[in-house]
């Protein structure tokens, strides 16, 4: 018990000792805080004025894309650029900065435009112009801006005035104006615009005109528009119109104006007034004002660098820096810019797939720095570069910027742990080998089959797909006339080029534009009559040279070999590619309709979309479009579908329809990218392995697969005597194959011919487009044919042993 007492007893002591000590502790801290706030607060307050610390993005590296191999096909290059950043306290004339620099820089502005855009690009920049009009061309201009000036109304006027005469005015005053219109009326202004100018190169569209310029031209017509505007923007309006009537001179007030002022008013009335400028001195402004244009970037924050120009010459980086003092703000920095891979003879490689990168789009600014990239980002803008935007794209660092209170930067220093980290690297199914092969067969074939007298002067390019159809892997796609994506990183090459080389090449044909399939789509129709109960394999029909479809005086449709082919079955019209076994083949779908011939229609669309036509692939490429479907529901169309002349179909679609055939009826997703990899600061090192895209079976076909064999059987006839693709003998491996000749309505038609090989185990399918290359009884096989086998052979060449096997070749199934 004296033991458990005297324990116990320690403990108050204990506890105020603990007390104390927490006390003292805390008094200790209030006195320091006391002393800094009371005695030191003055100097630490002059410290914090003393220095600011901003934060300064530095772009990341991106990732680069590879083929198979490893080769660099898309990497980045150091270039000098030209920067423009204006201090806080800093007076800098931008305008003179703009003028000494434009005599540095080399211009790379393409096409200028009129005196009247220039003009208004010079007022929309605040800036001015070097113009002196003799007394005789000034007081015309002054008649003129007066004669405008008159027709303005006065300020109490407005108040009284329809919606639409105070939008009218808004207009005439020179202020933008928000929207009036409603979709109903949108649609029936622009509907009215077309039909009274009909003669017009290209239609308007909801897509391709504003509503403000919708609005002008609506009025410059003359149209009477039933305008409504909530009280709100009327009274909003009505303000902003008086406003800017009070700013205007009267009519009898412009003598003592300059003739930059005349020009502002004359602008701003939308005169078109001819500048007294030499043709020199229209260039340099145009030069001048895309520099200034650039350097007064409204969308980042002054402190941040603005880019002025990209991949400027050594000698114009030695031409700035010597004049540094006369050009305040600006300065020159190297920058990573993409550098594509090119053929070894210096040609356009992977045009249509790589993709290029451009400045982020100001309408599209807020949605990207949600994602947290800065204005002065780059970002995909098409093919992969657009597709895998967010792993080629790094993590930019941080650089602290130490400026002071008279915003002179003091130092700068990388923030720790901020460093910038490259971006992914991408890894694709293809080698850029074969790739580069199949370009130059297609721009040898191309240019040596425009030479043939008989070839329509319509024909000017041609498209090569190749894909494993087991995997989805694209191992080549090219398309001639090509470019070089280079281009893009180069503005004055950019600009000397596009009109003529870049805009009619642009587009990627493989999966944007469709075209009618013709007669590669009969294995489909082949396939469609035989599940759904049509036929058999071994039933004939005789032809006699085509078949009535449907009555009337134009229902009777032919064959395309005069006389027709006598007895065939379903691997026999497919050898001879024979239209009227599809003619009769849809005459029984038609009749097969319980709720009548216009239902069989969907039949169709959901055995096309089971093989991937009319639909979303699914390729890694961004924009895909789904072809197109054609709305004509007549009997006669069940026929015309049924030999492909009916939908259309992307290039991209048909290849993936005809590796579903040749898989034996797995529609495959297509990809270009087969591995990302971890970017590396050191462009030898291999990267870590993130992701390999493993092939993705996006559906299996709802047709059995002894009429797919069929099918294939057909097309392997195809290629043999009596078959319509003799294109391929010779070779050490089988082939399948279908040709097809589209009727496109005009003088020239397009060539197709789509095939895999080897027949017994395929590895390689192939898809060859020749828009327009035929006149009428002309060979689909003459324009397609010999491209197909030249690229079979350079991928056997390149792939020894992948399409022989050491397989002997069969003889093809008999016909009977």
């Amino acid at each position: 018990m004296e033991e458990t007492k005297e324990s116990k007893s320690h403990i108050p002591v204990r506890l105020n000792i603990l007390f104390l000590i927490v006390f003292l502790f805390f008094a200790a801290i209030i006195l320091r805080l006391a002393f800094v706030q009371l005695v030191e607060g003055e100097q630490y307050r002059h410290e914090l004025e003393k220095f600011s610390i901003r934060e300064l993005p530095i772009p990341a590296p991106r990732g680069r894309i590879m083929d198979k191999n490893g080769e660099v096909l898309v990497s980045n290059k150091p270039v000098y650029t030209v920067q423009y950043v204006e201090e806080q306290g800093q007076d800098i004339d931008e305008e003179k900065v703009a003028d000494r620099l434009a005599k540095i820089l080399i211009p790379d502005i393409g096409k200028t435009g009129t005196d009247k855009e220039l003009l208004k690009k010079t007022i929309d920049l605040g800036s001015t112009l070097p113009v002196a009009f003799n007394n005789e061309e000034t007081n015309a201009l002054k008649s003129r801006v007066a004669a405008k000036l008159q027709a303005v109304p006065k300020q109490e006027a407005v108040d009284s005035m329809s919606d639409f005469e105070l939008v009218k005015t808004a207009l005439y005053v020179g202020l933008r104006v928000r929207s009036p219109f409603d979709d109903k009326q949108r649609k029936d202004v622009i509907k009215k615009l077309n039909a009274n100018n009909k003669s017009a190169e290209k239609a308007l569209t909801e897509d391709n005109v504003s509503d403000f310029e919708l609005l002008k031209m609506a009025i410059s017509a003359n149209m009477q528009l039933t305008l409504t505007l909530d009280k709100e923007d009327r009274d909003a309006l009505s303000k902003e119109v008086k406003a800017q009537i009070r700013k205007l001179p009267a009519p009898n007030g412009l003598s003592d104006k300059s003739d930059m002022e005349l020009l502002r008013y004359a602008s701003l009335f939308e005169l078109d007034v001819q500048l007294p400028l030499k043709p020199e001195q229209r260039q340099f402004q145009w030069h001048k004002l895309s520099l200034l244009q650039e350097m007064r970037s409204p969308q980042m924050a002054s402190y941040i660098p603005r880019r002025v120009k990209v991949n400027i010459t050594d000698n114009e980086m030695f031409q700035i820096e010597e004049r540094r003092t006369e050009l305040p703000g600006i300065s020159v920095v190297l920058e990573p810019v993409r550098q594509i891979f090119r053929d070894p003879d210096g040609s356009a490689f992977g045009t249509h797939f790589l993709g290029y990168i451009n400045a982020i789009r100001p309408e599209s600014l807020k949605e990207y720095q949600a994602q947290g990239y800065n204005a002065i980002d780059r970002i995909g803008v098409t093919g992969l570069e657009s597709s895998y935007e967010r792993y080629l794209r790094g993590k930019d660092g941080v650089m602290d910027v130490f400026v002071n209170k008279n915003s002179e930067t003091v130092k700068k220093e990388m923030r720790p742990g901020r460093e910038p980290e490259p971006g992914n690297d991408l890894v694709l199914a293809m080698d850029w080998r074969y790739q580069s092969r199949v370009e130059a067969i297609l721009k040898e074939e191309v240019e040596a089959y425009k030479k043939r007298p008989t070839t329509p002067k319509e024909f000017k390019d041609a498209h090569v797909l190749v894909m494993n159809p087991n995997t989805g892997e694209i191992l080549a796609m090219a398309s001639y006339p090509d470019y070089d994506l280079n281009l893009y990183y180069d503005r004055k090459a950019f600009n000397e080029n596009y009109t003529s080389l870049i805009l009619p090449n642009e587009s990627n044909r493989f999966i944007y534009t469709p075209y009618p399939p013709a007669s590669t789509y009969k294995p489909l129709s082949v396939m469609i009559a035989l599940q759904e109960g049509l036929t058999t394999p071994s039933e004939t029909i005789y032809d006699t040279g085509g078949l009535n479809v449907g009555v009337g005086k134009n229902s009777y449709k032919r064959n395309w070999k005069s006389g027709g082919h006598g007895i065939v079955n379903a691997r026999r019209a497919l050898q001879v590619s024979n239209n009227t076994y599809m003619y009769e083949m849809a005459i029984r779908l038609g009749r097969k309709g319980k709720e009548g011939w216009e239902k069989q229609f969907s039949v169709l669309d959901y055995y096309n979309a089971q093989f991937g036509l009319g639909v979303k692939t699914g390729i890694d490429l961004p924009g895909e479009k789904t072809g197109w479907e054609n709305p004509n529901l007549y009997y006669g169309n069940l026929a015309d579908a049924m030999i492909g002349q009916y939908d259309l179909f992307t290039p991209i679609q048909i290849g993936q329809y005809v590796s579903t055939i040749a898989n034996g009826g797995y529609r495959v997703r297509p990809h270009l990218v087969k591995e990302i990899r971890k970017g590396t600061t050191d462009p030898k090192q291999k990267g870590q392995t993130l992701a390999q895209i493993e092939p993705q079976v996006l559906n299996r076909v709802n047709v059995d697969p002894k009429y797919i064999q069929v099918v294939k059987e057909g097309m392997r006839m195809v290629t043999q005597p009596g078959g319509t693709v003799q294109r391929f003998n010779g070779l050490p491996f089988a082939v399948a194959a279908k040709s097809g000749t589209a009727q496109t309505g005009r003088s020239a038609e397009n060539a197709l011919v789509v095939g895999f090989a080897p027949y017994e185990k395929p590895q390689l399918v192939f898809v060859v487009v020749a828009p327009n290359s035929l006149r009428d009884g002309t060979s689909s096989s003459d324009a397609t044919g010999p491209i197909a086998r030249r690229l079979l052979e350079a991928y056997n060449e390149l792939n020894p042993g992948v399409l022989t096997n050491g397989v002997p070749i069969p003889n093809p199934p008999s016909s009977k």
